[in-house]
């Protein structure tokens, strides 16, 4: 693989989770930038956003049930030289709101920060509730950035990473207790694609930031380095009841639970040549991860891809990457129409690259209600599982898949479906 390729070290599952690293990260945010406003769609506390609202009630609008005015009042404060961050869940943040989106943010090219929680199939809300279609959506508007985050390290981090970015931006976030996969010292791209990598030494995610420094973005580099203004140490506190009791922190002031430390005694890195690379995004890297170690215990070379911005694509790391691997499996929780699958297969077409490629995600369907969004994860084709297999098929290895185990977890702790 070209020598190019940036890379990050991850930790190991079961990881350690943080509650409200977004609330948190634009509460940071909003305290160095007084132009920021929050918008919420009725599901303030669901998005995190009643940080927001206790600290600056005045910067503050409750739009109510009216997703497309909402749209629209953001657009109105964009041009008055505001800020603003609306929010809902990521249904209710673009398919409802799609016209809105395109006349009164993306065609004026408005600095307007869409954020969706519960993407894809993690809402047990079924299709109602459920963006299985957000990112294509997104990607097929003009001078729309999207982003799809992996763990609360990176959702620390990219509210400031993407306060500047120029025109409408969209984020997808998952909702609840965040994983926390990355260590402390990890820094969150918008430019680049990352190699993930295990590595002896990730043991716990660095040393806590309760009451430390935060840096409102934790030193994001999408086009430089970010401080904004300078050290965040305001509200970097971890509430009560959130102590770190894992050995790591999240930077920007998010309170980490216990569990999980990293992978020791065993360091994987990347090969000049694989046979097949993981391309993945959100919320399925951690299954990625605990497919790719399933997969390198069975004799295959595997090489993960964290790919946090879907548009614009890094296309120069998915070719180099892509180009080192006899195959490419990609993996979304979203349909394989249209988005992170989609934007791989046609980077691949336009260099004309020859490569096999399967497509994880939802394949042309509705998904049901369910209790439990592990169920939903697995019937619909977003498990460790399927990916190991889609793997094993594209490379046409002889007969079946070797099984993933499940991996368990305690109470505040994560571990991939």
């Amino acid at each position: 693989m070209a020598a190019e390729a940036a890379r990050q070290a991850v930790l190991g599952p079961p990881y350690r989770t943080a509650l409200k690293p977004y609330g948190r990260a634009l509460v940071a945010l909003a305290r160095a930038r007084p132009q920021v406003v929050c918008l919420s769609g009725d599901l303030t506390r669901q998005c995190e956003v009643d940080l927001f609202q206790e600290e600056f009630p005045e910067r503050f609008i409750h739009a109510g049930m009216a997703e497309a005015n909402m749209i629209g009042v953001a657009g109105a404060l964009a041009r008055q030289g505001l800020l603003p961050f609306v929010h809902s869940f990521g249904v209710f943040t673009t398919r409802r709101p799609l016209d809105q989106i395109v006349n009164a943010v993306a065609y004026p090219r408005l600095p307007v920060r869409i954020v969706g929680f519960m993407p894809g199939v993690s809402s047990p809300g079924g299709p109602s509730h459920q963006a299985i279609e957000d990112v294509a959506l997104m990607r097929a508007i003009p001078g729309m950035t999207v982003i799809d985050v992996a763990d609360a390290t990176e959702t620390a981090q990219v509210v400031a990473a993407m306060a500047d970015v120029p025109g409408p931006v969209y984020l997808r976030l998952k909702r609840g207790e965040i994983p926390v996969i990355f260590p402390t010292d990890h820094r969150l791209s918008l430019d680049r694609a990352q190699v993930l990598e295990w590595r002896p030494e990730a043991t716990g995610g660095g040393a806590p930031t309760t009451g430390g420094a935060g840096s409102a973005g934790g030193g994001a580099t999408g086009g430089g380095a970010q401080t904004l203004g300078g050290a965040v140490t305001r509200g970097g506190a971890q509430t009560s009841g959130l102590a770190d009791t894992g050995g790591g922190g999240v930077s920007a002031g998010a309170g980490v639970s216990r569990g999980g430390a990293g992978i020791r005694g065993e360091a994987w890195t990347s090969v000049a040549s694989c046979d097949v690379t993981l391309l993945v995004s959100g919320m399925m890297i951690a299954p990625a991860l605990a497919a790719a170690r399933v997969l390198r215990a069975a004799g295959v070379a595997t090489v993960i891809v964290s790919i946090p911005v879907i548009k614009p694509l890094d296309t120069a790391t998915v070719l180099s990457v892509a180009r080192s691997a006899k195959a490419v499996v990609t993996a979304e929780n979203h349909s394989v129409i249209g988005g992170l699958g989609s934007a791989v297969a046609e980077t691949l077409a336009e260099a004309g690259l020859g490569r096999p490629l399967r497509r994880v995600g939802l394949t042309d369907t509705f998904a049901e209600g369910a209790r439990d969004a592990q169920y939903l994860f697995t019937k619909y084709g977003l498990s460790t599982q399927h990916i190991v297999e889609g793997a094993w098929q594209v490379l046409h290895r002889p007969g079946p898949a070797p099984r993933a185990p499940a991996l368990p977890a305690d109470a505040g702790e994560y571990a991939p479906v």
